[in-house]
């Protein structure tokens, strides 16, 4: 054996002992994770917080250099993620795809990782059965968009105003949160929800509705919204499917927002008069990664 083929010899000796370190400590975290899902069970709270996860790839994400891609890197921390979400409860996700091949299919696939049992549903209403009836852990639906004839949005407006419903579902995510070359833009984008109120990471977005009469106009709405701290990122109009005398506001915010944050029944004052206004929060997600953001952090840390 000459000089060179001695070299290699040692680089994938040392290749394979880092390999088997990585390994270890998958298990070491493995048994941390069966501890917190022991802790759970006595003070409660969901299994699923996406919040959380967010924050442990941002934090990857800040703190890496070196070679290896940055993408990739996170891709392997959700598979991480999905893992042991799956060590500490049964996690199906039911998936809306219309078509036997659907951006919103692969999205999840990807997200919640090769483990995770998924529910293909040809409907929204499928995906709503799933999770309210206990038989989905979380619902993957399109991102909503303005003139669609039936958005499914709606529905967690009516759960949010029974009172005989109880605690309806929330949207809990957006995906992808990891985009990559090939799933990315309007097409692959999508809403998580869950039966569980969601909870804050180091930045978010919150997805409110404001019903009024149809006389309200769009910029009376979102005026009264930006008086009281709540800046409207995205704004989609739908005429009321129950009430035909009423119009739907969909509004992403800058920023987690409770469902009981006291700014909401200030807004809905403000817009109120002759045609009050009834103002919902219909869940909160982490912001994604942005896939151009990406590649600069990877073209940055390569120099």
């Amino acid at each position: 054996m000459d000089r060179s083929e001695k070299s290699l010899e040692e680089v994938r000796k040392r290749i394979d002992s880092i390999d088997d370190r990585l390994h270890d400590l998958l298990k070491e975290r493995a048994a941390l994770v069966r501890a917190v899902d022991d802790a759970k069970a006595t003070s409660g709270g969901p299994t699923y917080r996406p919040g959380r996860e967010a924050d442990i790839l941002r934090r990857l994400a800040d703190r890496h250099d070196g070679e290896f891609p940055l993408g990739p890197l996170m891709l392997i921390w959700r598979q991480i993620i999905s893992a042991s979400l799956g060590l500490q409860e049964r996690f199906v996700v039911a998936v809306y795809a219309a078509e036997e091949s659907d951006a919103c299919q692969e999205v999840a696939e990807i997200h919640f990782g090769a483990a995770a049992p998924v529910s293909i549903r040809r409907t929204a209403a499928g995906v709503f059965n799933d999770v309210t009836r206990g038989n989905a852990s979380a619902g993957i639906l399109p991102f909503p968009a303005e003139g669609e004839d039936a958005p499914w949005w709606p529905r967690l407006v009516r759960y949010g105003r029974d009172p005989e419903g109880g605690n309806g579902p929330s949207i809990v995510a957006r995906l992808p949160f990891v985009p990559t070359q090939r799933h990315s833009g309007p097409s692959h984008d999508s809403l998580v929800i869950a039966m569980q109120d969601p909870h804050p990471s180091a930045r978010d977005r919150s997805v409110v509705v404001v019903t009024v009469g149809t006389e309200t106009s769009r910029g009376r709405v979102l005026g009264a919204l930006k008086a009281h701290g709540l800046e409207p990122k995205m704004t989609l109009t739908h005429s009321d499917d129950v009430n035909r005398d009423s119009t739907l506001f969909l509004v992403e915010v800058d920023g987690f927002v409770e469902r009981k944050d006291e700014r909401i029944a200030a807004v809905a004052e403000e817009i109120g008069g002759e045609e009050p206004a009834v103002v919902q929060v219909l869940g909160a997600y982490a912001e994604p990664f942005v896939r151009k953001d990406i590649d600069a952090q990877q073209a940055a840390n390569e120099q």
